[in-house]
């Protein structure tokens, strides 16, 4: 497990923190808190933003699973 709290992170887990995380968390924050009433349908759509954030961090500081076999695609084909 190379989440980014560990001593050496991977840097998938780090890219997907600083892409999405940082930018979804902060920006949400910083609009509910400039805003006393918004209109419903942003509410909305910022809870969303919001939940994906928080999915990501949690997906960054999980880290990649070591024993997963590389997908269809990659696979070598031993003939």
């Amino acid at each position: 497990m190379n989440g980014i709290l560990s001593s050496r992170p991977a840097a998938g887990p780090v890219r997907l923190l600083v892409g999405t995380q940082l930018m979804l968390l902060v920006q949400t924050v910083l609009i509910f808190e400039a805003s006393a009433s918004l209109p419903t349908p942003l509410q909305a759509l910022l809870v969303m933003n919001w939940v994906v954030g928080v999915s990501a961090l949690i997906a960054a500081v999980r880290g990649p699973r070591a024993e997963q076999s590389p997908p269809w695609w990659k696979r070598r084909d031993d003939h």
